[in-house]
């Protein structure tokens, strides 16, 4: 199974993956199962080969996986608040995570955790409705990458961004380098559409904020 994915996907509210941890009091009868790590902005996360699942508290993450042909690290996914990530469970890879800010997360080993609420009868409904979710947003990963690439930078710009009345108020840690990994181009490209977007005033200041504005998502640039 491919677990490629974009920032809105796996488990979504509600989330019933976290609600069966919480209740199954699994923290309490298997401490040796279970971990929490906090990364600081820009930091790795190496997990190795073992299955695990990531819950994300806090922050966002962004998850790369190293090409074995070219020895490129290709970003896959940028996980969120309350998203359960899957490592290793269903797809073996080199995978690698990377905090952007600060984040929090809860780390458990996926063979016991599946095991576990396995147990529950409506579990196995919930896996292949998870399946097809993945499914589908990893075609829509994937004709992302067909956009040119002023779509694709206003694109990820939005993702990354909060949505506010007069567009989207873009974090300080979204810079170009970020951009140009996100967007699979160049750092010099990346900071070149930045540049443009300011200059035609579809990334204007406001309160101290950068924010994209609704028009440039419509338009391109």
């Amino acid at each position: 199974m491919d677990f490629l994915t974009v920032h809105e996907l796996l488990l979504r509210e509600p989330n019933l993956l976290v609600s069966l941890l919480q209740k199954s009091n699994w923290k309490r009868r298997y401490k040796d199962q279970y971990h929490e790590e906090i990364l600081g902005n820009g930091r790795n996360l190496l997990l190795g080969d073992s299955g695990k699942i990531i819950h994300i508290i806090e922050g966002e993450l962004l998850q790369q996986i190293t090409n074995e042909k070219t020895e490129k690290n290709v970003i896959n996914a940028i996980w969120g608040k309350g998203d359960c990530v899957f490592h290793n469970v269903f797809q073996e890879g080199n995978y690698e995570y990377i905090a952007l800010g600060n984040v929090k997360l809860e780390v458990y080993n996926a063979g016991v955790v599946l095991q576990e609420i396995g147990q529950h009868p409506f579990f196995p409904d919930l896996l292949i409705d998870n399946i097809k979710r993945l499914e589908d947003n990893l075609f829509q990963y994937s004709k992302m990458l067909t956009k040119g690439t002023d779509e694709r930078v206003t694109d990820m710009i939005r993702r990354l961004s909060k949505k506010g009345k007069d567009g989207y108020c873009i974090p300080k840690f979204v810079n170009y380098v970020l951009l140009a990994k996100c967007c699979q181009i160049t750092p010099r490209t990346a900071k070149s559409k930045l540049k443009e977007l300011e200059k035609s005033f579809q990334i204007i200041q406001l309160d101290g904020n950068r924010v994209l504005r609704f028009e440039a998502i419509n338009s391109g640039l």
